[in-house]
């Protein structure tokens, strides 16, 4: 891994720093993570490109190898192997220790993870080790583009927007104390989730003392389980989800013939049923901002109108049931988009989008999967479809359709999607899963990949598998839409 000749020192460190900074702020704010890493690429590149760190990471994994022949050759007193065991390994850990400094830097841009969960989305910091505190996720985006800003003038009306949309957010996690100036007035309480998280970063930390005030505020300080508002009670914590209105702006007759040629179909999504919109809008607005077993428990009342609803607009009752409970497994597990943000789904009045429309059962190799480095569409991966999407998608929507990458993301077709648009279409009919856009959040921060659409299920089933789970009988359906939809956040 050299510098190529002609640039000057100063000027790759420069680079370095600022790609550091974007990798910073791909962490802190992940709606954008695809933007700033390739970014990173882009300016990491002539320094050190993706083969040179492949082949150096190669490097050092066999130095570590032939380390282990060396002692293995030690203790059988087989010195000529030593010998040339050694010479090999000692030669390779010189290229290594020559690589090291850029090494760390290429590696966090080039094997960087396409998704990770947005530590600013209630819930998901447990799963972000990076930081222990919302505020301190924010802090150190901001700052990280506060510096892009100024160093990376190219896109220096980027940086600054981000910023500051950023310093705008409501964070989850306990609010600051009251004006008042008084530091002993007791905080907000966070939703028990977030405590949980917190109590579990504690133990992490080995922080007894704030151990102890968190689960004081667990057994006795805890909010009370929200409720419907037929109920007649009041929810504690109750979030708010508003649609984007430009969820619902018509998509240029230019990009609809552009996307043709690529094998794309601009459609308008129906419009949900006013009904149901409604009921899926309460019951996240009440649970889903506390999403945990325990919430789960206690949202059996708003499932059983979910499923009340579902009913209401002609569903049979096994798919009404179906229906409701995975629109529930949405909102209290976590789940999150592509862009890392806490999963919402969606009921929009109206929503064209522009999405891979051919019938099931058919598998074309269309241009744009060509596009995208990719010859088939059955039997792949997640990570390989996000990786293909991270180095691909953006140039295809900027190129190939004249489309702002920085407004509109190609993606797997969103569940809720899938549904409103594959019941008028037939689709679900076959025992195959189709990739969604999303992941399920494990406990332990691991993602697993949301699919669904196999008939045996129904066509309103979601499930998740593992993300590197290549089985034969999955396949990708891709729709561009417009990042708005990823934003959208439980505010």
């Amino acid at each position: 891994m050299v510098r190529q000749s002609g640039s000057a020192p100063c000027d790759e460190q420069r680079s370095m720093a600022i790609v550091s900074h974007l990798v910073t702020a791909a962490d802190g704010d992940t709606l954008y993570r695809d933007v700033y890493l390739r970014r990173a690429a882009d300016i990491l590149s002539p320094i050190v490109s993706e083969p040179q760190c492949a082949a150096s990471i190669a490097n050092r994994a066999e130095v570590e190898r032939l380390r282990a022949q060396v002692r293995l050759a030690v203790a059988r007193q087989e010195w000529a192997r030593v010998r040339e065991l050694g010479t090999r390994a000692a030669a390779l850990q010189q290229s290594v220790q020559h690589a090291r400094g850029t090494l760390g830097v290429a590696e966090s841009v080039y094997r960087a993870p396409a998704v990770v969960p947005d530590p600013l989305s209630p819930g998901l910091l447990a799963s972000c080790r990076r930081w222990s505190q919302a505020s301190d996720a924010r802090d150190q985006a901001c700052a990280a583009l506060a510096r892009l800003a100024r160093e990376d003038v190219e896109m220096h009306t980027v940086y600054a927007a981000r910023k500051a949309a950023l310093e705008a957010l409501s964070l989850p996690g306990r609010a600051t104390p009251s004006g008042d100036g008084d530091a002993r007035s007791s905080p907000v309480l966070t939703p028990a989730a977030d405590l949980e998280n917190e109590v579990l970063m504690a133990i992490e930390r080995g922080d007894v003392a704030a151990l102890e005030q968190l689960t004081a505020a667990l057994s006795g300080k805890e909010p009370a389980p929200p409720v419907d508002p037929a109920g007649g009670h009041t929810a504690t914590t109750r979030s708010h989800i508003a649609v984007p209105r430009s969820l619902g702006e018509p998509i240029a007759a230019s990009v609809v013939s552009r996307a043709a040629a690529l094998g794309l179909e601009c459609v308008e999504a129906p419009a949900v049923e006013s009904s149901l919109a409604r009921a899926v809008s309460d019951f996240l607005e009440l649970y889903a901002i506390g999403a945990s077993a325990a919430v789960f428990e206690r949202a059996s009342e708003g499932i059983a109108r979910l499923t009340l609803a579902t009913e209401g607009i002609g569903l049979a009752p096994d798919a009404a049931e179906t229906l409701a409970g995975n629109l529930a497994l949405l909102a209290l597990h976590l789940t999150i988009n592509s862009a890392g943000l806490r999963y919402v789904p969606l009921s929009a009045p109206r929503e064209p989008v522009l999405i891979e429309s051919h019938p099931e059962g058919e598998e074309p190799v269309t241009p744009l999967l060509r596009e995208l480095g990719l010859d088939r569409r059955r039997a792949l991966a997640r990570d390989d479809v996000e990786t293909a999407l991270l180095r691909h998608g953006a140039r295809v929507l900027a190129d190939r359709l004249g489309l702002d990458p920085l407004a509109f993301r190609l993606v797997c077709i969103p569940a809720e999607l899938y549904a409103r648009i594959g019941r008028e279409r037939g689709w679900g009919m076959r025992e195959e899963w189709t990739h969604y856009d999303g992941y399920q959040v494990l406990s332990n921060g691991r993602l697993r990949a949301l699919v669904g659409g196999n008939a045996r299920f129904g066509l309103f089933d979601v499930c998740s598998i593992s993300r590197n789970d290549a089985r034969d009988n999955t396949l990708i359906r891709l729709a561009v839409v417009r990042r708005d939809r990823l934003a959208v956040r439980f505010a």
